[in-house]
């Protein structure tokens, strides 16, 4: 995604014009843009051209032109496995060829500008934006891919892979005399260049999924040393010992696996296996899932710590109560602008009251699930057994 411009106008509504360029942007674009807001796009009509008498004798020419569209938002259609993404709303703009107050559908496209006006950015919003422009953040997996002498680290998202770093190292071959001790003196040394890299690269607590792919059991071996490192630097003082732990703390998000090369393809290979997408996808929404089902479980078990709804989650963060609060992105798409903020101030509170915090997409499984029990839910830190009591007399 490219930033081209960002505003401040004369009503004291903030404008930013976006270039969108791939499909996790039109992604991005569909929760931010809410209705209520303004979109500014070109696009393509068809128009009868000639005078009133020829347009009244259907004797008209019908043109393709370009215009400028600036809608009021009044629904956002989203199909992910078309790349398309359409918004609906009342046209704010005068035209020759576009009444004012006129409804109009627009496609939003990728690599071409839209423009976005909103009374209010919020803290939803704004981190939205914010991962929109990084791909560090848009990514949610990321690989190792290597094999003898050379490390490619990358970031994955579902449309693009990006190269983040290139870790080479010369390896001598066993020598006859000397035996494996110069060879294993130069993989010692390239092990730990990956890892550095690894340390240096990858946020754990972030990332959803590291793979780590090579022929043979480098990959393995390569884990193996990266836990054993850390396990030796997590009661270090040093800056690392931080992200050592976040590692060791993520060490089930780690995928090992096999790749007939240490090149992209090697990766590309391994992104294209149908056992490992299978095993990417349990791994990308494990903790929502692992969370999810330790909540249903206590809800199954009526042991008082298991409870959804709003009013029942405020009065347990009230107490201070909440060990895992979920929410469901769709409330965060409110129409109701109170609705939005009311669970972006909950989420925040929670989050400055150490509650881990799980934001849960409506398009996967783990979503629907929470969806069907209000949307948000959370599992406690203790029993409580009459959250749902009416506080009046």
């Amino acid at each position: 995604m490219q930033v081209k411009n960002k505003a401040k106008l004369k009503d004291k509504n903030v404008a930013v014009t976006l270039v969108p360029e791939d499909s996790e942007d039109l992604w991005y674009l569909y929760n931010l843009i809410k209705k209520g807001d303004t979109v500014q796009l070109l696009t393509h009509r068809n128009v009868k051209k000639g005078n009133q008498n020829q347009i009244t004798k259907g004797k008209s020419k019908m043109e393709k032109i370009l215009v400028k569209l600036r809608l009021l938002v009044e629904d956002v259609d989203y199909i992910a496995s078309d790349l398309v993404m359409r918004v609906n709303g009342k046209s704010l703009l005068q035209q020759e060829y576009v009444p004012l107050n006129s409804y109009h559908t627009a496609e939003i496209e990728l690599n071409k500008e839209v423009s976005i006006v909103k009374s209010s950015w919020d803290e939803y919003d704004m981190t939205l934006l914010d991962e929109l422009c990084s791909i560090e953040k848009k990514a949610d997996i990321g690989a190792v891919v290597f094999q003898e002498g050379v490390a490619h680290l990358c970031y994955v998202t579902d449309q693009m892979t990006v190269l983040q770093s290139k870790i080479e190292k010369s390896i001598p071959r066993k020598n006859k005399d000397f035996g494996t001790r110069d060879l294993d003196k130069a993989m010692n040394s390239f092990y730990n260049m990956i890892i550095q890299g690894i340390i240096r690269h990858f946020d754990f607590n972030r990332l959803k999924v590291i793979i780590l792919a090579s022929p043979g059991f480098l990959a393995k071996t390569l884990y193996e040393r990266l836990i054993q490192e850390c396990i030796a630097m997590q009661n270090s003082s040093t800056k690392e010992s931080k992200i050592c732990q976040s590692i060791l703390d993520n060490k089930n998000k780690i995928l090992v696996t096999h790749s007939s090369t240490g090149y992209l393809q090697g990766l590309e290979e391994v992104l294209a296996d149908p056992q490992s997408q299978k095993k990417l996808s349990d791994t990308k929404f494990l903790e929502e899932s692992e969370a999810l089902s330790r909540f249903q479980r206590a809800l199954n078990d009526d042991d008082g710590r298991a409870w959804y709804g709003l009013e029942e989650i405020t009065k347990a963060l009230n107490l201070d109560a909440v060990r895992y609060l979920m929410v469901s992105d769709e409330l965060f798409r409110s129409d109701d602008i109170e609705t939005r903020k009311q669970y972006i101030d909950l989420t925040e509170r929670a989050k400055q009251m150490g509650a881990k915090v799980y934001i849960f997409s409506s398009l996967h499984e783990s979503g629907i699930q929470l969806n069907q029990l209000t949307g948000v839910a959370a599992l406690l830190k203790y029993p409580i057994p009459d959250l749902d009591d009416s506080d009046e007399e």
